[in-house]
């Protein structure tokens, strides 16, 4: 009893110890999560029911949308470490308001693309690298791992409470327009809170030198080989992840006759046990080496999602708690790693090519998918998937001696005398 009492004491104390502008991000991105998953998760069911696209059509849109604003992560990484991340943060809702509230109101495909490949490169993606640095920013590096997951159950709460609103709006408006508009509403508040309320977290050295060099800067990325290694890996389970939102409820509804309430259900359940699972499961396992814990959320991701193909309807709730044991541990575990190779002056420009990495293998999810889905069947098309996420649980335990911490915070010399990584050709400050 009293060392649970120490435990509880010593877990509060540490909450604390995070700084006020860290607790309202971690606010701003429950609200944000909230207006996104009003939208997000019934976007290919619009263009499917209401505007009568395959899903080769929906992959290619959504697809090459997302690879298409895969540059633009390049420029918002670069604006974060030059101007601020509060700025990124403002182009980021700003992108998604655009969205939701158009989708509302446009029913022309050629606008609708337009609003999809604006959202794509100054949306989510941008709020990912900007949200990222101001983490990295704001938290020391020995507890990075704790903050990323503290964010990401902000994140999952919203996505649960988000189909959850939207579902009765859905009943009443089946055209989406009603869930659409207040999606963007919701937004509107997040940025209210951002302009009102948040302040610039971003290192002084980082804002130095002209745009020319920070966007040099990306050249010690490049050469970075720890770092290209793992963002190839990741892209295994990221294509697993990336057919969640977009085919995952087109596969249910062929095979399983899951309707659109039905789906909603689903994605409170998926919401609901990702919040759940997410602080205690990275709280226990977080100490554990990264790459084995990113191989555990490779297969989760991949067999859980590739089965809710071959189970019948009750059980697919299974399948979503499998896929989202996965995912508390990929997003938190994939940003730490990046973090802790980012130094301090570059961490907007490693945020910024993690998040195009992160979104490029998001995106092979509808491209790929969709394409998959009308050539393969839902069964083959996700069987896939569930080879993808294997194959990632036996590549992440080989970058193990690969991907040592280093960061540009109080630690990293210590990190470098211990691992023996002195940087070659130019320095973080010279970089930039």
């Amino acid at each position: 009893m009293t060392a649970d009492i120490t435990r509880r004491a010593l877990f509060a104390a540490g909450v604390r110890t995070f700084p006020r502008q860290y607790w309202l991000l971690v606010a701003g991105t429950f609200v944000y999560a909230i207006g996104v998953t009003m939208c997000y998760p019934f976007q290919t069911l619009y263009l499917n029911q209401r505007l009568g696209l395959s899903m080769t059509s929906i992959g290619l849109i959504i697809g090459v949308t997302l690879l298409a604003g895969l540059p633009f992560q390049i420029v918002g990484g670069a604006i974060a470490d030059r101007l601020g991340r509060r700025p990124v943060l403002i182009l980021a809702i700003c992108a998604g308001m655009a969205l939701f509230i158009g989708l509302g109101v446009a029913h022309r495909l050629w606008l609708v693309i337009a609003l999809f490949a604006f959202e794509a490169a100054f949306g989510f993606a941008q709020y990912l690298t900007a949200s990222n640095a101001m983490v990295t920013d704001l938290t020391p590096r020995s507890r990075r791992t704790e903050a990323f997951s503290i964010a990401r159950v902000a994140l999952n709460t919203g996505l649960a409470l988000g189909p959850l609103v939207a579902a009765p709006l859905i009943v009443l408006d089946p055209t989406f327009r009603t869930s659409f508009l207040g999606a963007g509403l919701v937004l509107g508040i997040f940025l209210l809170m951002v302009v009102t309320l948040f302040k610039e977290t971003r290192p002084l050295a980082a804002g130095r030198g002209s745009f020319g060099s920070s966007f040099r800067g990306y050249g010690q990325v490049l050469r970075d080989r720890r770092m290209l290694a793992f963002c190839v890996v990741a892209l295994l389970p990221l294509y697993g992840f990336g057919q969640v939102m977009v085919t995952m409820p087109i596969v249910l509804a062929g095979l399983h006759g899951v309707s659109a309430e039905m789906w909603g259900i689903v994605l409170v359940a998926y919401g609901a046990s990702t919040a759940i699972l997410q602080y205690p499961v990275v709280r226990i396992l977080g100490r554990v080496d990264h790459m084995l814990l990113l191989a555990l959320a490779s297969l989760c991701i991949g067999v859980g999602t590739g089965s809710a193909a071959f189970v019948p309807w009750p059980f697919t709730f299974a399948c979503v708690i499998t896929i989202s044991f996965g995912i508390v541990l990929l997003v938190p575990i994939s940003s730490t790693v990046v973090s802790h190779l980012a130094p301090a002056a570059l961490r907007g420009r490693y945020m910024g090519f993690w998040t195009m990495v992160y979104i490029g293998g998001y995106a092979l999810g509808p491209l790929l998918g969709g394409w998959a889905l009308d050539v393969l069947g839902g069964r083959g098309a996700f069987a896939v998937v569930a080879a993808a996420g294997v194959l990632g649980a036996l590549l992440f335990p080989l970058l193990r001696t690969g991907t040592g911490a280093r960061d540009g915070d109080e630690d990293r010399t210590a990190a470098r005398a211990t691992l023996g990584d002195e940087p070659r050709g130019e320095r973080p400050e010279q970089a930039v």
